[in-house]
């Protein structure tokens, strides 16, 4: 069940743009050119959202918008920024919060320098897809995202964020999952820093990460653990096809803890993590390989110790950045033919690219396929 499931989130991306389909009444709204502005931001949305639903643009060429306020989405709408448009909080403000009658998918777009009263710079509490979304220098006393319902992560970066809240609100670096479920695939997580766990990801429901890099994430707190991920959650989820290298937690699980239920692990590269690679309660797919002065407890077929060789973050290819095993790493071919579930790697690159596959996000030598990781058809 559990390699079925892996294959679902995948294969599943293609049909993503049926379960995110927007009402035949939708109004489309364009921003600019004139008013690229927050007014003209906000009169556009308030024109498509309040029509039930449509698909916002931007005829601004390469643009900042800076918001003084919060920003509410009621119904099915799709904001698309072309790769060109930064939406920026200016430290003082939150961006968006999703209703729970929502259908949102926030496209091709930067955000940046959201708070809210020391809290998320975006509030999900409907349905929210993030695709190509870049969300960076959050500071906050909360997670800049939470996820009270349903989330989909995918192609997207999130770096250089800080949670330096107390207590609970310093759960998550960059997204807080409570109420998911959540999916997170070919994205990038890199120095993001969360006070009380989670570097990165706090999830206290169903999380399934796949084809996805956690690098440089950290949890700061004595006491704290989790440096990329830390699962609190009875129906913990996955991580299939993962990378995580040098995080680091306060005191265990730098690279990632699962306090409850069994956090399914495989296929995935684990380290150099700054106290411990692994820890809590776990359950292994196989082809796990790791790194570093503490072993995970994993002892499935293919599990074991071994140089994954990784290069430092870098544009590899594909739609985020990512980390190049080398040549002899003990993390290529390490899959049998048989075995190898997932059809592409984070970048859009094909497995298998050799006598096997590779495990974690990378699969070296891979040809990249344009048409995928333009349009993930």
């Amino acid at each position: 069940m559990r390699g079925t499931t892996a294959n679902i989130l995948i294969r599943g991306t293609a049909c993503m743009a049926a379960a995110f389909a927007l009402p035949a009444w939708a109004a489309n709204g364009v921003v600019g050119p004139g008013n690229c502005n927050q007014a003209g931001f906000d009169s556009v949305l308030a024109a498509v959202d309040g029509s039930g639903g449509g698909t916002i643009t931007f005829n601004c060429g390469t643009a900042t918008i800076v918001f003084t306020n919060r920003k509410a989405i009621a119904h099915a709408v799709v904001i698309d920024g072309g790769g060109s448009i930064t939406l920026d909080g200016g430290g003082t403000s939150a961006l968006f919060q999703i209703y729970a009658s929502a259908n949102v998918t926030l496209r091709r777009l930067t955000l940046q320098h959201g708070v809210f009263n020391g809290g998320h710079m975006l509030e999900n509490f409907g349905s929210l897809r993030l695709r190509e979304v870049t969300v960076r220098n959050n500071i906050s006393g909360a997670a800049p995202l939470l996820n009270q319902n349903s989330l989909v992560v995918e192609a997207s970066t999130f770096a250089d964020n800080t949670n330096n809240g107390a207590g609970s609100s310093g759960h998550g670096g960059a997204i807080l999952n409570d109420g998911g479920p959540a999916t997170i695939r070919f994205s990038t997580f890199s120095n993001n820093t969360a006070t009380t766990g989670g570097g990165a990801i706090y999830s206290t429901s169903t999380l399934n990460v796949s084809n996805s890099t956690f690098s440089g994430n950290r949890a700061t707190a004595s006491s704290s653990g989790g440096g990329a991920i830390y699962v609190d959650s009875s129906d913990a989820g996955s991580l299939v096809h993962v990378t995580i290298a040098d995080n680091s937690g306060g005191t265990f699980g730098g690279g990632f803890y699962s306090a409850n239920g069994a956090l399914f692990v495989s296929r995935s590269i684990i380290a150099n993590n700054a106290n411990g690679n692994c820890d809590g309660m776990l359950t292994s797919g196989g082809y796990n390989v790791w790194a570093g002065s503490t072993s995970c407890a994993l002892s499935a077929t293919g599990d074991g110790a071994g140089n994954p060789m990784l290069g430092a973050l870098a544009n590899n290819g594909g739609p985020t950045w990512t980390r190049m095993p080398g040549n002899t790493s003990a993390a290529i071919n390490r899959i049998p033919n048989a075995q190898c579930v997932l059809s592409v790697d984070q970048r859009g690159g094909g497995r298998p690219a050799g006598n096997g596959c590779d495990s974690g996000a990378v699969e070296a030598g891979a040809a990249l396929d344009l048409i995928f990781y333009d349009g993930f058809e």
